[in-house]
């Protein structure tokens, strides 16, 4: 080999030494700085943007402290700003001059938004080798929340206070009255038992008197669940705000026993008036086991506190149960197949139930409660779909959301078709929005329970 061809060699092999250390200095070398750069940057700009869906979610739900529209902007800006301060800390991965604001403001009638915006100035390494010392990142998030109408129906029959659960139960659901907003929300509250009553209509202004109401609650007497439940559906028809998100807390601790019907009346009756008479047919048990019809009860409760609600209607006068109520069914005919506020005893065909002439039996007690947990059933089926109400002009209502809570000796797969659970599949009585049934193993898991379907409800809202 010729001296000429070795020196060539050399030449070459030092052209591609020097071309490879030109690549490594100006290409690869930059572009390892710029990954690491790009690499804290996406750190940086994560946290960023996670801090600011963190705050306006706070921010959010911090709309219901404070009694006017403006205490509430004020309260959920300033959430809104510590939750991002408690998730993006100062300095991190050296960064600094960071900025943050918040903004709570109302879009339209049924609608708020808290928004979070915030920069910070993250500095770069490798990069500042082009004379580029740090960047300024930005992000922004948006929550907004619909305004809620809630009717709480709340059980207060005889059994809660029986396994100790009555004072729980009132506590309970003070705490959920404490997570909605005032002046932008509306709330009532229904109790039952052998009777109901609207014991504070639905309203902007209601945590003073729902409170009030709840801590003075007694619990006695049976189950009127269906009548409940309708006439919390006419509270909600009645406000009529179809933009807002409709909702109803059903709460009980057993099974539907009671129907409030106009009660056709036996000839052979010993009472004086023969006219239908308009009362709540409920039952005694023997232990679980339904053991006697019992009646006829007056269908509105007393103010909060009272004694009992097991008060007999005013027409009476010589009739059977005027004297022992257990022998409602010697003056009843039947039950009619349809309640008085439209709700069907056999429509959903949950229970088997037993005719009796025109209508239903009455004399047998699983028979009371079968027809009673139908009528409950259909209540809801009725409010889901938003059928008229012929109380109300035949007014209605679509998209109400019906969550239920169930504690003790409860037919689960009841409240689950009440809410529409989704946990029920199929569900036989499916339709109109999908609600939650929860459950509470006793009464010391009612708070988590209340407090679970709110988050629920302030969820959708959002």
């Amino acid at each position: 080999m010729s001296a000429w061809c070795s020196d060539r060699r050399k030449t070459r092999r030092g052209y591609i030494l020097l071309f490879s250390a030109l690549t490594t200095i100006m290409i690869l070398v930059p572009a390892a700085g710029l990954a690491i750069d790009l690499g804290l940057m996406y750190l940086v700009q994560t946290l960023l943007s996670a801090s600011t869906d963190a705050a306006v979610l706070a921010g959010a739900r911090a709309l219901s402290r404070g009694s006017d529209d403006a205490t509430q902007h004020a309260n959920a800006q300033a959430t809104a700003n510590a939750f991002f301060q408690a998730n993006f800390p100062n300095g991190y991965l050296n960064s600094s001059n960071l900025q943050v604001s918040s903004l709570a403001t109302t879009d339209s009638t049924y609608m708020r938004s808290v928004a979070t915006n915030a920069s910070v100035v993250a500095p770069l390494v490798f990069m500042r080798v082009f004379g580029v010392n740090s960047v300024t990142l930005h992000a922004s998030s948006t929550a907004t929340r619909r305004d809620v109408n809630v009717m709480i129906i709340m059980d207060r029959s005889g059994s809660l206070a029986n396994s100790g659960s009555c004072t729980p139960l009132k506590a309970a659901a003070v705490n959920f009255v404490e997570k909605f907003s005032e002046g932008r929300d509306n709330l009532g509250l229904i109790t039952f038992a052998t009777s109901s009553r609207v014991d504070n209509a639905v309203s902007s202004t209601f945590k003073t008197q729902v409170e009030s109401t709840l801590n003075s609650v007694v619990c006695t007497g049976a189950t009127s669940s269906a009548q409940a439940l309708w006439q919390g559906y006419q509270q909600l028809v009645g406000l009529a705000q179809q933009g807002a998100l409709n909702a109803i807390v059903f709460f009980t601790d057993g099974r539907p026993t009671a129907v409030t019907e106009s009660f056709p009346i036996k000839n052979n009756s010993n009472c004086s008036s023969k006219t239908a008479k308009l009362g709540v047919l409920t039952l005694g048990y023997n232990g679980t086991t339904p053991q006697y019809s019992m009646g006829l009860y007056n269908q509105n409760a007393p103010a909060q506190p009272f004694s009992s609600d097991l008060t007999l209607i005013s027409s009476k006068t010589n009739c059977a149960f005027a004297s022992d109520q257990t022998r409602v069914s010697s003056d009843v005919q039947y039950a009619p197949t349809t309640d008085y506020w439209g709700n069907s005893l056999t429509a959903t065909a949950y229970r088997s139930t037993t005719t009796s002439g025109a209508g239903l039996d009455v004399g047998s007690a699983q028979n009371v409660e079968n027809f009673s947990t139908n009528a409950a059933d259909h209540a809801a089926l009725r409010i889901r779909r938003g059928d008229p109400d012929p109380t109300q002009g035949n007014k209605s209502l679509s998209g109400v959301t019906i969550y239920t809570i169930g504690l003790g000796d409860v037919d689960d797969v009841l409240l689950k078709r009440i809410a529409n659970d989704p946990s029920l599949s199929p569900n036989p009585v499916a339709a109109g929005n999908q609600g939650r049934y929860i459950y509470a193993a006793d009464a010391t898991a009612l708070d988590l329970a209340f407090t679970r379907v709110a988050s629920q409800i302030l969820r959708l809202a959002q």
